[in-house]
């Protein structure tokens, strides 16, 4: 029996059906609430978002980065991060413009001088700089980690919140590696829409991902969460394909794992046992732009194509999902129900994309405790 029999057996469900079971979880039973475009970047800012690549920024490096509309320097010290607004106190210079040497990171523009943790340790034209004023001039800096290959900023500090954990990026066996951050001209709900979606690998796909695919949705099971949801499905792989695929086109269960906000691993696992997980973070720059983080790890003795391979052909697909998303209207999915929005002109090929909007809106809700951002309809 094929890996795609199998699941079929495993799922039990008619082929125009969507099982979707809940654990922990409900859809709120609450009045609905209109949120505004500003409620999901007021309240993402307790998240953690990647802001750069840790292989991209040597010791004494600098690099400026948008994140929720805010310019941001990142600077790596030896003795670790520094995340912060892109302005000199001073005269609003950008401070990524500036050097970074011996420990000091100083302004382009008049010279001032900060450390690691943002503080101004001197003022070039005055003698005795007072301390009230080199007090005042601290940066307004930001928590940073490094992690699974990425530089990570939280824009308000909240110790509680997590990165998710995904093992297999920091297991020594498998093979990890991040890609090339990728600029999407449309809003971060729209390239995470296009990331759960499988029945347009047919069609935007049709030379890679999709060269063996079916437009026809396979049987789901969609499990919601607490923090997210979880699909089950088989790859839409043709039965009789014209060509050949390789491995990566081939026949395979998925496991698409969202952790809210817009944090989504894909596990892929191949009739013989090789598997390979993927994450995709849209990170948001303003309303209409994002930059894709992303990586990929390969289980050990992988039998298929070298891992550069598949990061090359991972590259091609990502850019073709670029296009698709800045083709879209508009160029973010509304938050409020309406034209554009969820539940108008869908298919079941659209549940996945739909229960992510509806997981999404929920974990709005939950986030604004003092519910000054959203009105009540």
């Amino acid at each position: 029996m094929s890996i795609a029999e199998n699941a079929n057996c495993f799922f039990h469900s008619r082929r125009d059906t969507v099982p979707c079971f809940r654990a922990g979880f409900h859809f709120m039973n609450a009045p609905e609430l209109e949120f505004t475009e500003e409620t999901p970047f007021q309240v993402m800012k307790r998240t953690w978002q990647p802001v750069a690549l840790s292989r991209d920024i040597s010791i004494g490096g600098l690099a400026s980065y948008r994140l929720f509309d805010v310019e941001l320097i990142i600077a790596r010290f030896a003795t670790g991060w520094l995340a912060a607004e892109d302005a000199c106190p001073h005269k609003g210079a950008r401070l990524s413009r500036g050097s970074l040497h011996d420990g000091v990171l100083q302004c382009p523009y008049h010279g001032w001088q900060f450390d690691a943790e943002g503080g101004c340790t001197n003022i070039p034209s005055l003698l005795y700089p007072p301390c009230d004023k080199l007090k005042l001039s601290h940066l307004r800096n930001y928590p940073v980690q490094e992690r699974y290959g990425m530089v990570w900023v939280q824009m308000e500090s909240d110790p509680s919140v997590k990165l998710p954990e995904v093992p297999e990026f920091e297991d020594p066996a498998w093979t990890f590696l991040p890609g090339p951050p990728t600029l999407f001209r449309a809003g971060f709900r729209r390239e995470i829409e296009n990331y759960l979606d499988m029945t347009h690998f047919a069609f935007a796909h049709a030379t890679t991902l999709g060269k063996a695919a079916s437009p026809l949705i396979p049987e789901m099971r969609i499990t919601v969460l607490d923090d997210g949801f979880q699909m089950d499905a088989p790859f839409p792989a043709l039965a009789t394909p014209h060509e050949q695929p390789g491995k990566l086109q081939s026949a395979h269960l998925r496991r698409q794992r969202c952790h809210l906000p817009n944090f989504t691993t894909i596990r892929q696992t191949f009739a013989d046992g090789d598997e390979r997980v993927l994450v995709h973070i849209p990170s948001p720059n303003t309303r209409t732009e994002c930059t894709c983080f992303w990586a990929l790890a390969v289980s050990p003795g992988f039998d298929g194509p070298p891992t550069q391979a598949q990061m090359e052909f991972a590259v091609k697909v990502l850019d073709e999902d670029r296009v698709m998303c800045e083709n879209q209207v508009p160029a973010e999915i509304p938050l409020n129900p309406s034209r554009g929005g969820w539940g108008v002109l869908v298919t079941p090929g659209d549940t996945l994309a739909n229960t992510f909007q509806k997981c999404f809106r929920r974990y709005l809700h939950e986030e604004l405790a003092d519910g000054a951002v959203a009105r009540t309809i």
